[in-house]
């Protein structure tokens, strides 16, 4: 499994070969079953046709046996012989015969007074004595009028017995009777045009003693395990190969059991599965061609997208695919090329960046001459003002030197406090050159101050403030205020003459051009966009009565990033 895995066309070719199998296997075992289940059932129906006809036959010949004991007992010559017991042979045997033309051929009629035999159409004289069959006599006794089936005892055996049909029509002290005797050979010749050479039939009576057992039947052994299965409360075919279809006869108390042979012997259904198998072994050898095709068409795309994916990673980023297809394949080329398109640009973009911002600081950094020098000679005025009692020069000395110390430290980060204190040592410096002509307020929650942002941020807007917006004009104001709105926002606003559209849109658009005088400014903006990206930076709007108000909006982090860009 592991080596199929490793690989998208052995994955293909694996699951088509499978499901081809699957299906092939499938559908030649459906295709047998249904073949064996539309034959077996074809073949039900004619065997159902042929016990129709047979027992369709038999019930003609009782029928009409039965139709002659109707007629029988209508006949007067035949009633008042066997009421008196006259004998009046001529009348009786015309009538007789009369009567029973249509069946004699398959027959023996007898007329009983008692419990003797007076007429009879069988050949030879008939007997005087007491028959066998005289239970037969003694029930149709009981139930007058009613045709009674039964066996011939003195002829009764496992391999059959005559059929009796037995009814009273002379009651009294010696009753009269008709008794039809149907032998097995008359019953076997009057259904064998209806029985194929493989098939089998019984006539049984309610207690599955057989009238006739003929075709395969006639060695009683299907007859012997029905009785068995009956008796044991299983169904009468239970464990019998054979098609057992079975039947009464209307208005009587006989079955009829016809038994055919199974449609399709086992070794013609284990010969329809060696097919099957056969044909899943030609189908395999055209799978593994058809598979091996597929996998190649399907996996090729997948394999170019995968060297185009090693090329770009090496560093060809001019790599591309082309597959002239119009499937998901096409599309997932044509995303690749976009990606990578945009990648190299993207690239591009984040190279110009990096330079905008390395000559950015440059710009901002580009006065600092031996800043150490300037700092540690910063230090001598310092004291030297003091000790000539000048505090001015002191101040100045030591805001220059503050602003100089946070210039020169390498880190490109600060807490929001260094830079709040930056701003007021700038302004310490700008209100003794500009005579105190201004003043500045600063409003920072106390948890704000150690939010981390960029270095040098907010010293070029206060000195775009001071020296375009109050522009050496009395009463000056300044508002410094720095607040969390789910990012952080720095907001300068002075009550000066107020920005211009027109820098308000330079700014927004990064014109360098229109900004110049304003680049401080526009530095800080670049700066904070190539650290956050374009959803961060500077704002600008003019106040509706006087000054403008700068907006500097921040991502809220207390964590200094690991590098920047």
């Amino acid at each position: 499994m592991g080596f199929i895995r490793q690989s998208f066309k052995r994955q293909i070719f694996a699951v088509f070969l499978s499901v081809s199998l699957f299906l092939v296997i499938l559908g030649g075992m459906v295709t047998v079953q249904t073949f064996q289940a539309r034959v077996v059932l074809d073949y039900e129906n004619r065997d159902l046709e042929q016990q129709k006809y047979v027992t369709g036959r038999i019930s003609d010949m009782i029928g009409l046996a039965d139709a002659a004991i109707d007629k029988i007992q209508k006949s007067d010559a035949i009633i008042e012989a066997l009421t008196t017991g006259r004998r009046n042979s001529f009348n009786v045997y015309a009538d007789l015969y009369e009567i029973t033309n249509d069946i004699r051929n398959f027959s023996v009629i007898e007329l009983y007074r008692g419990g003797n035999c007076r007429y009879s159409t069988k050949s030879g004289n008939s007997s005087d004595s007491l028959p066998d069959y005289y239970s037969a006599l003694n029930e149709a006794s009981r139930r007058s009028g009613t045709t009674i089936y039964s066996l011939n005892p003195g002829h009764a055996s496992d391999s059959g017995s005559e059929l009796l049909m037995v009814r009273k029509i002379v009651s009294g002290t010696e009753p009269g009777f008709v008794v039809i005797r149907i032998g097995q050979t008359e019953i076997e010749n009057q259904i064998k045009d209806g029985i194929n050479a493989r098939d089998g039939f019984i006539l049984v009576n309610r207690y599955l003693r057989p009238f006739c057992l003929l075709g395969t039947a006639a060695d009683g052994k299907v007859l012997s395990s029905i009785r068995e299965n009956l008796l044991t409360a299983k169904n009468y075919n239970h464990d019998l190969k054979d098609n057992i279809y079975m039947s009464e006869l209307p208005d009587t108390d006989i079955l009829s059991i016809y038994i055919t042979p199974p449609v399709l012997e086992q070794s013609a259904i284990n010969a329809g599965y060696r097919v099957i198998m056969l044909l899943a072994l030609l189908s395999v050898l055209v799978c593994l061609l058809v598979a091996s095709r597929f996998s190649v068409v399907f996996s090729k795309p997948i394999s170019e997208l995968y060297q185009a994916m090693k090329r770009f990673r090496k560093g060809d980023f001019d790599t591309k695919i082309e597959l002239n297809r119009e499937d998901e394949f096409e599309q997932l080329a044509v995303g690749f090329n976009k990606m990578t398109s945009q990648l190299k640009q993207t690239m591009e973009d984040q190279v110009k960046a990096e330079r905008k911002v390395n000559e950015t600081r440059i710009a901002m950094m580009q006065a600092q001459l031996n800043p150490h020098f300037l700092y540690n000679t910063l230090d001598t005025i310092k004291w030297v003002g003091k000790a000539n009692q000048v505090p001015e020069i002191a101040t100045l000395s030591a805001s220059l030197a503050g602003i100089l110390r946070s210039s020169i430290s390498e880190k490109q980060f600060c807490k929001l406090s260094q830079e709040i204190q930056m701003i007021r040592n700038y302004c310490d410096i700008q209100r003794i050159r500009f005579d105190d002509c201004f003043d500045i307020e600063i409003k920072v929650e106390e948890k704000l101050l150690d939010a981390i942002v960029p270095k040098l941020i907010l010293q070029p807007l206060i000195e775009n403030s001071i020296i375009h917006g109050l522009d050496g004009q009395k009463n000056g104001h300044i508002d410094v205020r720095a607040y969390e709105d789910g990012d952080l926002y720095i907001e300068i606003q002075d009550n000066g003459k107020g920005i211009t559209d027109e820098y308000i849109r330079a700014l927004e658009n990064d014109d360098v051009e229109t900004l110049k005088g304003h680049l401080g400014m526009n530095n800080v903006n670049t700066i904070i966009r190539m650290y956050y990206g374009k959803d961060y930076g500077i704002h600008a709007s003019r106040l509706t009565e006087r000054g403008t108000l700068i907006t500097v909006k921040l991502p809220l982090s207390f964590e200094e990033p690991e590098s920047g860009i």
